[in-house]
């Protein structure tokens, strides 16, 4: 529950204005984190951004990049570029994914996502539009979906690994 809107133009009328606006609030929330320095000051800190959607997120970060190599002489603590900060320490989930429903087109953002270590699986149930047994989308490899449900979850929460029990 936000105390303040979530847009710029202030409260929305209808669920559909506030679930489309999610992906406004989490870029203005991810870009704060980068450039106030959240990073570079905890350089191994891991964040997930649940239920923020991923698809804006190639667009966002050219973007965010272009003007962060334009004026980051404001911003001296940056001291990386935002899109590898995103891939070190920002992870997303899965659901609910607002794709295309065609796996090539989803492949290509993948490939412009630049790393297949960014998304975690989650179902996005009980929300009332959640997509029911489909929570995979067509056409992922093999290999990204083991990323994506198993390998990627290791390496963002450690402790979710099995120790080896020493005898």
């Amino acid at each position: 529950a936000y105390h303040n809107p979530p847009t710029s133009v202030g409260w929305g009328s209808y669920h559909i204005e506030d679930y489309v606006a999610q992906a406004q609030a989490f870029q203005t929330q991810l870009t704060s984190l980068i450039v106030e320095g959240v990073f570079a000051r905890h350089p191994n800190l891991k964040m997930v951004m649940l239920e923020s959607g991923f698809t804006w997120l190639p667009p966002f970060l050219w973007r965010l990049h272009k003007f962060w190599r334009g004026v980051r002489m404001e911003t001296p603590w940056v001291d990386r570029a935002p899109l590898e900060i995103v891939r070190s320490n920002i992870r997303f989930s899965l659901q609910p994914i607002d794709a295309p429903p065609d796996g090539d087109t989803l492949n290509c953002l993948f490939d412009h996502m630049q790393s297949d270590e960014l998304l975690l699986f989650s179902s996005d149930y009980p929300h009332w539009q959640f997509d029911g047994d489909e929570v995979l989308p067509q056409g992922l490899s093999q290999d990204l979906v083991r990323k994506i449900m198993v390998d990627n979850p290791h390496a963002t929460y450690g402790r979710l690994k099995v120790k080896e029990m020493t005898p």
